[in-house]
């Protein structure tokens, strides 16, 4: 026997818990590994930017005779030097592109989460909906045994009995739709978590609502100083600064160095060895259909990442503003339907013992029944909005405003 509660226990499918779903995912998301690789990867070019090309070594036969009756070897190393602030600008164009990867990878791990909690509180609406069929369900059964009583003493008509049963076939047809949406929405789980869709869901916790929410203008500016996509505009901003710095140091020239020695093998003239040393610069003539025409454009990046920075401003904050106003409308449509349901389970039950003992017709106990469910489906739908919008404000505000805690909240009903 414990054997087989053992394997039983085993076979179960693991309660999903929002917050170890959350951690799964920053561990295992295949979006949230290529970011984080590409800002390893930005990373590591922030030295080479900066760096001196490598020098260059040339060995060659200098003027040697046919009859090689002599032979001059030559052995040159060359080093090209960039001047005017060329190789900081480089550095700062790769750290810029750094700090825009490292936004990038922040602004991913809040969609991610934001998806995953979407995901999860569809899939705890459907297991919530097939939970209020069951009870609806078990109502129905009673109703119906009821009216075949009553249909068999005579006290009802046929009618009565139809009636009930139609209810019951209808509510198996709503739960195949309940069983379709948890599926689908298990299926987008787990492909955020990089699971097998196959594999059975485990069964959802029931959430809750925060206490209290920072006002509207705090979270306002917490998401003016903590976006992520804020600092990768800023980062686009210096990136492009830097390159204007680059195009204006292109007007100075770089400096070639060199020098070498030739040794002259079978040399009857008794001097063997002979050293040359030297530089070259390139000579930026070409400006006005070359250079300025860089520097303009390099200008018009910097006013295009400012102007795009201010848009990106105005847009955050309409975003808190919008998902905070979504967030205190689910939470009055749930406080009022906590004060709904209990008056419509109580109509339920005063129903179901007013038509057994024939006191009052199957409609009411119908239609109380069919009020009961669409009150309890309505405040699970306000649930799963309030927590799905909480994640969006939560991704809008790029700060944690406790969505974790509130789905392993719950809240109980107010009588």
């Amino acid at each position: 026997m414990l054997a087989m509660l053992l394997s039983m226990a085993l076979a179960a499918p693991v309660p999903l818990r929002l917050v170890d779903l959350l951690r799964e995912a920053r561990e295992k998301n295949p979006d949230l590994k290529s970011a984080t690789a590409r800002v390893r990867a930005t990373q590591s070019a922030i030295s080479p930017a900066g760096a001196l090309d490598d020098p260059m070594l040339m060995v060659q036969l200098w003027n040697a005779p046919v009859d090689f009756s002599t032979v001059p070897l030559m052995v040159q190393l060359s080093q090209n030097i960039p001047l005017g602030g060329k190789r900081g600008a480089r550095t700062d164009m790769a750290r810029a592109d750094a700090a825009m990867a490292d936004a990038d990878l922040g602004q991913k791990q809040f969609d991610v989460e934001t998806q995953v909690a979407s995901a999860y509180f569809d899939l705890f609406l459907a297991d919530r909906t097939q939970e209020i069929d069951d009870e609806l369900e078990a109502i129905l059964n009673l109703v119906l045994r009821a009216a075949e009583a009553r249909v068999s003493t005579g006290k009802a008509e046929q009618v009565e009995l139809l009636r009930a049963q139609g209810a019951l076939v209808q509510l198996r047809s709503e739960r195949e739709t309940a069983v379709d949406h948890r599926r689908s929405s298990w299926a987008r789980l787990s492909a955020l978590l990089d699971r097998d869709p196959a594999a059975p869901p485990g069964t959802t916790t029931r959430p809750g609502v925060l206490g209290t929410l920072p006002d509207v203008a705090a979270l306002t500016e917490g998401a003016l100083r903590d976006r992520p996509e804020l600092a990768g505009s800023r980062a686009t901003i210096q990136g492009a600064h830097a390159q204007e710095r680059l195009a204006r140091a292109n007007r100075v020239p770089d400096l070639g160095l060199f020098a070498a020695e030739m040794h002259t093998f079978r040399n009857p003239m008794g001097v063997s060895d002979f050293l040359f040393a030297g530089f070259q610069v390139n000579l930026p003539i070409f400006l006005g259909s070359k250079n300025e025409p860089r520097i303009a454009g390099a200008q018009a990046q910097v006013v295009a990442a400012q102007e795009a920075a201010r848009a990106l401003r105005n847009r955050v904050a309409a975003e808190v503003a919008e998902g905070y106003a979504h967030v205190l409308a689910e939470m009055h449509q749930i406080d009022l339907h906590h004060q709904l349901i209990p008056i419509a389970r109580q109509a339920v039950r005063s129903g179901e013992a007013s038509y057994g003992a024939g006191r009052s017709d199957f409609t009411m106990v119908l239609d109380s029944a069919r009020e009961l469910r669409m009150h309890e489906m309505n405040e699970a739908m306000h649930l799963a909005a309030y927590e799905q919008r909480l994640a969006e404000l939560q991704r809008a505000v790029g700060g944690d405003l406790g969505l974790a805690q509130a789905a392993e909240a719950g809240h109980e009903e107010r009588h």
